[in-house]
């Protein structure tokens, strides 16, 4: 297996998903509005329980950190099922976030934490779904990333269907570059 595949993923979301901001406008009137953080991705990869060593009482920064240099790879997790599939699925989240009207959303009925369901069925085969859930001071993050391949409907039929009126992704990068400029240049906005 290549030793790679796990740093590979995680340049990936480093060029493609840190530091932006994606805003759903969806058809009920919600506006959904977050960001991927460094500390989501061990999570999101299942990686956060897995029984390793080097993950046990360490913080999603640090297992980040060793996701990023190596330490922990594709090897470390191949034998857990579920986070290989989540590895190995992983640059559909790009898909998910960056395809406009192919992407599909569910508003949640249930007893999981995610209040929508975001997810991608271009595979009759399998649906990856990304789970948002609000916290308690009403900010919106990524909860599950999710990847079905049996029953692959199971977590959206007789769910609520939402239409996504408009979306719209901010680069945090940009804004902050922006911001600094504004601030450098003593308040005077350039054009």
């Amino acid at each position: 297996m290549d030793k790679d595949i796990l740093k590979n993923i995680i340049d990936d979301y480093e060029r493609d998903i840190l530091g932006n901001r994606y805003t759903l406008f969806l058809s009920n009137s919600d506006t959904l509005s977050f960001c991927i953080e460094k500390d989501n991705i061990p999570h999101l990869l299942g990686v956060r329980k897995l029984p390793l060593r080097q993950v046990q009482n360490k913080s999603a920064q640090a297992v980040y950190a060793m996701l990023k240099d190596g330490r922990i790879n594709i090897n470390h997790i191949a034998p857990y099922r579920e986070s290989y599939k989540k590895a190995m699925n992983f640059s559909h989240l790009i898909s998910i976030l960056h395809c406009g009207d192919a992407v599909k959303i569910v508003k949640r009925i249930g007893t999981l934490n995610s209040s929508y369901l975001l997810f991608l069925d271009h595979r009759p085969q399998e649906i990856i779904h990304l789970g948002l859930a609000e916290d308690y001071s009403g900010q919106w993050h990524p909860e599950s990333l999710l990847v079905l391949r049996r029953n692959v409907t199971s977590y959206i039929d007789g769910q609520l269907p939402v239409d996504i009126i408009k979306m719209e992704v901010t680069d945090a990068r940009v804004l902050a570059k922006c911001h600094d400029t504004y601030r450098d240049t003593g308040g005077i906005e350039l054009g």
